[in-house]
């Protein structure tokens, strides 16, 4: 389908989930998927030349599932190891939580349910209480997975985890974006609305003074982006922005494409711009997050050997051991 049907075929689905929600229908995934498929078997059935791409109704799902990031259906299970070093519990207070005020005022201010926000607060606390205290100087890497139902509530989760982490210290988020190009604009929209607070594309057209936007409204600032919606990252686009990943100051959210290409063209930049050597231990000393999202498509070592690595988990080894304090999440 071309750009203009699928912009009708969105509204259409959309209006169609409004009015369901207007009259306290419960916006699931499963809905969503069902009436998005309901939609194409009719315009199929009618239109003798309407064709379609499973890029197409993947894109259109991805965008209607943001569209309604509502609800949780089921409570999500974190997945951690019970000897796993506590220690949220005995800082939270200390913690100064701006930006996830921030981003909880946006979502209040959207009407989305306060339920539901401090449900999903109740996970990203246990999301970062088994991840590393990001002010610890020891060396240290984490790896954890949450899993579940939680289709409809992911990306509102995994967007306050990375304001949460902001808060606690963390430094550089790589945030693993969907693996086609449009799933990853989509992302990085959803970013600059819930982390950035501006529209990213600024940062490279450098036309006009960026408006808050999202959390930006709301008291929200001082992130810094690698990536924009113009673009995924590139060396030349990092060079331009005038990137330095540091301990001291603002924290760098890094939106990319799960794909082996753009991974490595980020490990490459990390290290020759940072002067790091890391098979002789020489590596970055800020606390890093990379959140994994659809952790089960490519990111699975399917090699039989433990010596062997694909493709993209090779990639995404590489950019965690470029970190001396890393953590990595899976959704």
């Amino acid at each position: 389908m071309n750009e203009k049907q699928f912009k009708l075929i969105l509204s259409s689905v959309s209006s169609a989930l409004r009015k369901l929600e207007g009259f306290g229908e419960l916006i699931t995934n499963d809905l969503i998927e069902k009436t998005v498929d309901k939609e194409l078997d009719e315009l199929e059935n009618h239109l003798k030349n309407f064709e379609f791409e499973d890029t197409d109704v993947s894109r259109l799902k991805f965008i209607l599932r943001n569209l309604f990031d509502i609800s949780i259906d089921d409570e999500s299970i974190v997945l951690g190891n019970p000897a796993a070093i506590r220690w949220f519990d005995n800082k939270k207070s200390k913690i100064s939580w701006n930006h996830w005020n921030a981003y909880k005022e946006m979502l209040l201010s959207q009407q989305r349910a306060p339920e539901v926000i401090d449900k999903n607060e109740e996970i990203i606390d246990q999301i970062l209480d088994l991840s590393m205290d990001p002010t610890d100087k020891r060396y240290w890497k984490r790896k954890g997975l949450v899993m579940g139902n939680v289709q409809s509530g992911k990306t509102q989760n995994y967007l306050g985890l990375i304001n949460k982490a902001m808060d606690a210290g963390y430094k550089v988020i790589i945030l693993l974006g969907g693996h086609l190009v449009d799933l990853r604009n989509q992302t990085q929209e959803r970013v600059d609305e819930g982390v950035l607070g501006r529209e990213s594309r600024h940062l490279i057209e450098k036309t006009k003074k960026p408006t808050p936007i999202g959390v930006g409204l709301h008291g929200g600032k001082n992130v810094n982006a690698g990536t924009t919606t113009l673009a995924d990252f590139n060396k030349a686009s990092a060079e331009s922005l005038n990137i330095t990943l540091s301990d001291d100051g603002d924290p760098f959210i890094f939106t990319i494409k799960k794909n082996k290409g753009v991974m490595e063209e980020l490990y490459k930049w990390i290290v020759h711009h940072h002067f790091l050597d890391p098979e002789n231990e020489k590596k970055m000393q800020v606390p890093l997050l990379l959140i994994d999202d659809e952790a089960d498509y490519a990111s699975i070592n399917t090699k039989h050997h433990k010596e062997e690595v694909t493709a993209t988990n090779g990639a995404i080894r590489n950019l965690l051991s470029l970190f001396h304090r890393n953590t990595y999440v899976g959704y």
